[in-house]
């Protein structure tokens, strides 16, 4: 026995999967045609999949109790990141300035310049809150399902965290722009201050915002069990069996809207001045 959702998944995933290889093994030979000057510009052969036609004939066995189906909630997950990584990106920026600033009496002010900067000018602090809340956003791309328990639809706090701290650490702690400000023991004690203090309250900020929030929703569905081979199929009368025509069409869309590159290169810190 089969149920019907399973089967007609099934042949969805096999037909885009068979798109997907011949886009590969297309690609694969742009590379060996690139490698010889006489064949350089022949077309690519290719395939493209267009509209498509399949009749399924299948018999109902069996209908059992509906079942609950648990989907993630993909366009409330990403607001809810957005709005997080805006957040962080804020808590990150102030408690990393004050620390900087007014607590550490280690480091010479002239190596604290583009902390300075941050504190005294709006358009440099309103344009690094930007960068690095672009670069954690996208730093989800692709993972969004990865942060949600798929049991409970609750949100896997630590991992949010992990990858927020991630981003933080390579386009502000450990850019090279600020490599004089950290150097030596002194300057490596400050960043482990810096990255120790922010990670507390980004985990804290995180735990308390997604406490009563959740990401998945249920649906209950009726499930079919269902005959398809050809010998399950003889077996029953021919007012049992069914057909299911399905029709597929290819589409171009765009999945992930990413930022704007320039949004997520490296800021210059090393320039600024006071």
């Amino acid at each position: 026995m089969a149920q019907l959702h399973s089967i007609i998944g099934s042949i969805l995933r096999d037909i885009i999967a068979a798109q997907h290889e011949a886009n590969l093994y297309s690609c694969s030979l742009s590379e060996s045609y690139g490698k010889e000057g006489k064949t350089r510009d022949f077309q690519l052969p290719g395939v493209i999949i267009s509209d498509m036609e399949l009749e399924l004939k299948y018999g109902v066995n069996s209908s059992e109790e509906n079942r609950d189906h648990f989907n993630l909630k993909l366009g409330k997950t990403r607001a809810f990141i957005r709005e997080i990584c805006h957040g962080c990106a804020k808590i990150a920026l102030l408690s990393s300035v004050a620390t900087v600033l007014d607590k550490d009496t280690t480091r010479p002010i002239e190596q604290k310049s583009f902390f300075v900067n941050v504190r005294n000018n709006s358009d440099v602090n309103r344009q690094f809150l930007t960068f690095l809340s672009r670069n954690m956003s996208n730093a989800f791309n692709g993972s969004i399902k990865d942060i949600v328990n798929q049991d409970t639809g609750e949100l896997l706090t630590d991992k949010v965290c992990e990858k927020i701290m991630t981003t933080l650490k390579k386009k502000f702690y450990y850019d090279t722009d600020l490599d004089g400000l950290f150097e030596g023991s002194d300057g490596e004690a400050l960043r482990n201050r810096l990255i120790t203090e922010v990670t507390t309250l980004i985990q804290a900020k995180i735990t308390f915002d997604a406490q009563d929030e959740n990401f998945k929703s249920k649906r209950s569905f009726p499930q079919l069990d269902v005959a398809i081979t050809s010998d399950e199929l003889m077996k029953l009368p021919e007012e049992a069996i069914h057909s299911f025509k399905l029709k597929f069409s290819p589409t171009a869309c765009t999945i992930t809207t990413l930022d704007d590159e320039n949004w997520l290169e490296d800021f210059e810190m090393k320039t600024q001045t006071i």
